[in-house]
């Protein structure tokens, strides 16, 4: 079975999309007030974010966050 064609999406396009539903879920979870529902989508976004190899741009995006809003260059 090739799934080449998949590992691309996920790696580019795909990556975005699952992105853009994490936002709106944890929007959701935030203005319900459930902050277990809010750790959850977070925990489960990072893993299928570091699985499907958007790691990197997760990463450099939240060190631009440190050095941006906090000052902190932490190498990301």
């Amino acid at each position: 079975m090739n799934t080449g064609g998949l590992q691309g999406f996920l790696q580019g396009d795909g990556f975005w999309l699952i992105t853009f539903i994490a936002i709106v879920l944890v929007i959701m979870a935030w203005r319900k007030g459930s902050f277990v529902d809010l750790g959850v989508t977070i925990f489960f976004y990072a893993v299928i974010a570091i699985l499907t190899g958007g790691g990197r741009q997760l990463l450099s995006f939240v060190g631009w966050i440190f050095r941006t809003f906090l000052g902190w260059e932490t190498g990301l």
